[in-house]
């Protein structure tokens, strides 16, 4: 067994042949102006990443132009989106939550040495403190984007960045702007500490824990034949297991998720992905003995990947189910 970190986020697959909105051109603009935002965009590249969750795939480049302490309360990430292809395309959700579209609410920063995660800052309203941008992203355009993020408590030198739409970006170095900002009212900051996984690389699958809540990683290779949602003939002793652990724990509802790889037609993977958990769900409700247990499932399809698409080894990670409950 070895053990690593993980930084779960959530993710959306998004198309860029997906139509603009009503009223959306296909230049994109940036609104929410930070006040201290630089009015040029910084040509200095830091480090970058290609997408594993896009169509797009490597043709879409997110490139980090810097992550800098503004008024020391306020930690704020710089980054465009490049897209390489001849395609438009449309960023919609792919950094964001649903309440907050066309942003980079869901980008994160990880603090390796204290071993937390810091979510983006929300204002008062519950919006996220970061830009927006409206319509495609043009083929051969690249838009520039930033997010504020509460800083460390005690002094780092570099940060890694994680988006849901590229592998992590690591050893982001934190950079002081001599710009003041006009900080609108903002809700307490989110940092979290990060959750262990532990890995059986012999059947490809793994747990992430903290103090309140297990989420246990099932291969769906080890699950279930190729495009099969029946379980297979190994798959009740590992339900075994994980019906065991949801008796003993004190949780009354259980979430159950299933992900698929990027390969394939998502029309095939959300419907997959979804019938997957179904029948995971299926058979625990029949193992776990305790009462007044209530599921929770959803597919996802090829969204939230935790390794890289581009290999065989990131892929089988990928197509996975999770069972998650309180401890």
């Amino acid at each position: 067994m070895a053990s690593t970190l993980l930084a779960l986020t959530s993710a959306c697959v998004v198309s860029s042949d997906t139509p603009s909105e009503p009223g959306e051109t296909n230049n994109p603009t940036n609104q929410s102006q930070d006040p201290g935002e630089p009015t040029e965009n910084a040509q200095n590249i830091v480090a970058s990443s290609t997408s594993t969750s896009t169509t797009l795939g490597s043709d879409l480049q997110i490139n980090v132009l810097a992550l800098e302490t503004v008024d020391n309360n306020i930690l704020r990430l710089r980054f465009e989106i490049e897209n390489k292809s001849p395609e438009n395309f449309f960023l919609y959700s792919g950094l964001s939550d649903t309440d907050n579209l066309h942003s980079a609410s869901q980008v994160t920063l990880i603090d390796s040495e204290n071993q937390n995660r810091h979510l983006s800052y929300k204002k008062s309203d519950g919006s996220c403190f970061c830009s927006t941008i409206d319509g495609n992203i043009a083929s051969g355009q690249s838009v520039e984007m930033w997010v504020a993020f509460p800083p460390p408590d005690a002094p780092v030198d570099s940060m890694t960045v994680t988006t849901p739409m590229t592998p992590p970006i690591l050893d982001i170095p934190i950079s002081e702007s001599t710009e003041p900002a006009e900080s609108p009212d903002l809700s307490e900051p989110q940092i979290i500490p990060l959750t262990m996984i532990s890995d059986d690389i012999e059947d490809q699958t793994g747990r992430t824990e903290s103090n309140e809540e297990v989420s246990i990683i099932l291969s769906s290779d080890v699950l279930f034949q190729t495009n099969s949602s029946e379980l297979s003939g190994d798959a009740e002793e590992i339900l075994e297991q994980v019906a065991r652990e949801i008796d003993d724990a004190s949780s009354s509802t259980v979430s159950i998720d299933g992900y698929a790889d990027n390969t394939g037609n998502e029309s095939i993977n959300m419907p997959l992905s979804q019938e997957r958990a179904d029948s995971v769900e299926s058979t625990l409700s029949d193992l776990i003995t305790r009462s007044g247990i209530e599921f929770d499932t959803q597919g996802h399809g090829s969204s939230d990947p935790i390794a890289a698409n581009d290999t065989e080894e990131g892929r089988e990670r990928n197509r996975r189910v999770t069972v998650t409950f309180e401890k």
